[in-house]
């Protein structure tokens, strides 16, 4: 349907001993000059848009990072898994599942990706799920995210809302991920710096727009599993591969 024409509507509204023509034209032309104007800023606000630069192996626009990159093969089921380091639910998940998962990925029989959000730093009042999500993107660089990430979930504090250390983040963790020498002054220099702070929000961002509500959240091939088979996740040990046919019908 075309636009209604302005200088008709404007005309028809106008009161009858209303001002002249001329000064009606230009209230139009100013009008048509905000519209544009409008129009080019929602076009090309950088405002909102997911862009911030991730750590090695990350996927643009906040879609999480790759581990163990380029072992996938052809036709693997694509696994992806939403945590927040503060979540004692994940952390259950990760004792009971985590390896097989990461294992799988290891093997090239599925491509996983990360989601770390941090959502609960708004719920705990703290912002220990944003600084613990930069400090292994920041091992990711070093070629170390899914050792990092295993020992964030293994020293998760019993108390939830506790939170983490600054010394767990840049040296508790880094040493049990193998991060040593260079790559360890680099790591701490990103995670002091909050390198990947963006790139975590956008993260949170980019999850909350694909329905991801709550963590921990798997999808396999983009769908979420069902709450009766998260449950077996979250209680049967080794049980992801038993999931992964049941999703995928193989």
């Amino acid at each position: 349907m075309p636009r209604p024409d302005a200088s008709a509507k404007l005309a028809a509204t106008a009161p009858r001993s209303g001002p002249p023509k001329a000064l009606i034209a230009a209230v139009i032309a100013v009008v048509v000059v905000i519209v544009a104007g409008a129009v080019f800023f929602i076009t090309s606000n950088p405002f909102g848009k997911l862009d911030a630069a991730g750590p090695k192996a990350s996927q643009s626009e906040g879609n999480g990072v790759v581990v163990h990159p380029g072992r996938a093969k052809a036709g693997a089921p694509t696994v992806e898994v939403y945590e927040d380091f503060q979540c004692p639910v994940c952390k259950k998940m990760e004792t009971t599942n985590g390896a097989s998962i990461r294992q799988l990925a290891a093997s090239g029989d599925i491509k996983l990706v990360s989601h770390m959000m941090s959502f609960l730093d708004d719920n705990l009042g703290n912002d220990w799920s944003k600084k613990s999500a930069n400090a292994a993107f920041c091992a990711a660089d070093a070629g170390k995210f899914p050792e990092y990430h295993d020992a964030v979930f293994a020293g998760q504090p019993a108390q939830e809302g506790q939170g983490y250390t600054d010394q767990q983040l840049k040296q508790t963790f880094a040493a049990g991920a193998g991060i040593t020498g260079s790559a360890l002054s680099t790591f701490t220099r990103c995670v002091d710096q909050g390198t990947y702070d963006d790139y975590v929000t956008d993260t949170e961002k980019r999850s909350n727009d694909d329905g991801v509500n709550g963590t921990p959240t798997v999808k396999i091939n983009g769908k979420a599993v069902s709450d009766k088979q998260l449950q077996q996740l979250l209680t049967e040990s080794g049980s992801f591969p038993t999931v992964l046919k049941q999703a995928t019908g193989s």
